[in-house]
């Protein structure tokens, strides 16, 4: 290449580079851009203002692919999250009856009165539920996230509040209508209502799936006392305890008797740290004070009302301003403030509040037969081999864990002053204990003859 050509190239160069950095930089202020223009010769410019094209090139390819890998990163994020919510949400498995959560979770779509009224038992929510069906609009279930089919249950009593006054026969035509046959066609319908290869169609959740978890007594205590915990911070707005009806099976002061020690053990704490905050320059006085609240009794400082309401299995709504108790196994709701005489001093709209008969009555905290799951009765210390509800096994749990802490806290003894002193046994005692022996002895010789029985008529056909 020869000096001249080399020259040309270069001036050539400067004119395409003035070109691109006055479009690049363009100046904000067209007074000072001027001023500088005329200041700096054309010529030569810095390389600083105006970049080589090459670089103009780089840079501005580089930027807008920064630009495009950014926005294609962020979307990429935006679509995988939402992809993962709406997998995790819409794909969850539908067809899960062991799942005693899912299962609540459809019942508790039948809680609202303006959709769904209550029905006879072998078409109430309950086995609509256990199907997979679940509430969605006035009298009409649907198997969401399964085969969506949707069916209609409406029986004489809740249709003809549709119906206009003035058309008397179409009334007297729907309560003629024997409600025996209804309830028998809609039966059906809670698995002939699935299509055909509905996996609820052909099975549902069993009868074990409304049962509480109570087998353990620390389990079955430590969520009493979270439900006795909530309902204390509604204290203001319980109703007293002589407004609450209990049943005479419960032995409150007996029950109270005998408490953990720790059951009390947050709100000690909190009037410990008040105490300590009031009187923080009186050292004496504190330690007094907190001495004296460890020594004091549980069953006075136990807030009756929250406790009787909490081993029933009511608990607070997570709004506490609204004054609600919920039951989390029928999803019944109780509003307290109408169980309590209103401010201007006039009665309460209710007399009392019936803690058993306010649950469903399907509910296992009140219903032996629920919460058994049609299973055989469990022998255990108390129960005498009969079916027991959720607050009667709660009652069982706490006395359990009593002779847990008695056995434990009494010191070994010899055996000679042992023997000696040891008192004699009740008579009732020995009779419960020989019942529920023979009982035992009984289901034993019955296991043995079913299994001789199967025996034999298995031997008895390979004869053949």
């Amino acid at each position: 290449m020869s000096y001249a050509l080399a020259t040309k190239k270069r001036k050539f160069h400067r004119v395409l580079d003035s070109l691109s950095g006055a479009n690049i930089q363009k100046p904000s202020n067209p007074d000072s851009s001027t001023t500088k223009d005329d200041a700096t010769p054309t010529g030569s410019p810095t390389p600083a203002k105006y970049p080589t094209i090459k670089k103009v090139r780089l840079a501005s390819s580089s930027s807008v692919t920064d630009l495009d890998d950014m926005i294609v990163r962020k979307s990429v994020s935006n679509i995988s999250r939402h992809s993962s919510l709406s997998l995790s949400s819409q794909h969850r498995p539908n067809f899960v009856p062991w799942d005693r959560e899912r299962f609540l979770e459809r019942l508790e779509t039948f809680r609202r009165v303006d959709r769904w009224s209550p029905k006879p038992a072998p078409i109430n929510e309950v086995q609509w539920a256990k199907r997979g069906w679940s509430c969605v609009d006035v009298m009409r279930v649907e198997c969401v996230g399964g085969c969506g089919r949707a069916v209609v249950v409406k029986l004489p009593e809740d249709d003809v509040d549709d119906v206009d006054e003035d058309d008397t026969d179409k009334i007297i035509e729907r309560r003629e209508v024997p409600e025996a046959r209804l309830v028998e066609e809609y039966s059906k319908r809670i698995a002939d209502g699935h299509a055909e290869r509905c996996p609820w169609r052909k099975s549902g959740c069993d009868d074990t799936i409304q049962r509480l978890p109570l087998t353990n007594p620390e389990t079955a205590v430590n969520g009493l006392h979270t439900r006795y915990l909530n309902l204390t911070r509604l204290e203001s707005k319980l109703p007293s305890i002589d407004n609450i009806e209990q049943p005479s099976e419960l032995d409150m002061d007996e029950t109270l008797k005998i408490l953990p020690p720790t059951f009390l053990r947050d709100k000690i704490e909190h009037e410990a740290r008040e105490l300590t905050d009031n009187l923080a320059q009186q050292p004496t006085d504190k330690e007094d004070n907190q001495a004296e609240i460890s020594s004091q009794d549980i069953g006075d400082d136990v807030n009756r009302a929250a406790f009787v309401l909490a081993i029933f299995g009511w608990d607070a709504a997570p709004d506490v301003g609204a004054g609600l108790a919920t039951c989390g196994a029928c999803f019944r709701r109780l509003g307290l403030w109408m169980y309590k005489p209103k401010e201007d001093g006039s009665i309460s709209v209710y007399a009392k509040l019936d803690v058993v008969g306010e649950h469903m009555d399907y509910c296992p905290w009140i219903n032996p037969k629920t919460q058994s799951g049609g299973r055989k009765p469990v022998l255990s210390h108390g129960s005498n081999g009969k079916l027991q509800s959720g607050w009667e096994i709660l009652g069982q749990a706490i006395k359990a864990m009593y002779r847990r802490r008695t056995r434990c806290d009494v010191p070994l003894a010899p055996v000679e002053t042992a023997s000696q002193e040891a008192p004699a046994i009740p008579a009732e005692a020995k009779v419960d204990d020989d019942e529920t022996r023979k009982l035992r002895d009984r289901e034993w010789w019955a296991k043995l003859r079913r299994v001789r029985q199967s025996l034999q008529l298995k031997g008895s056909k390979k004869t053949k």
